[in-house]
């Protein structure tokens, strides 16, 4: 099965924020681990805005409470 240039193009953009997204969290990780969650938050929207990801409040709550109490190791 071919692909369009169009489908192709989706899919390089949904992988480009896939991998954006990740280094939202992997920057977060690395740097606020067991920290206070308000903490964590914060630098998780600023790291999300550097690498102009868009984060729901939900998703950057969740997030950091994984991150603050080390869940993720």
């Amino acid at each position: 099965m071919q692909r369009s240039a169009q489908d192709t193009t989706r899919l390089l953009h949904l992988v480009e924020e896939a991998a954006r997204i990740r280094m939202v969290w992997e920057e977060v990780v690395t740097t606020h681990c067991c920290r206070p969650s308000e903490e964590v938050e914060a630098a998780y929207a600023e790291a999300a805005a550097r690498w102009d990801v868009h984060v729901d409040e939900r998703t950057a709550t969740r997030s950091s409470i994984y991150i603050s109490g080390c869940y993720w190791e």
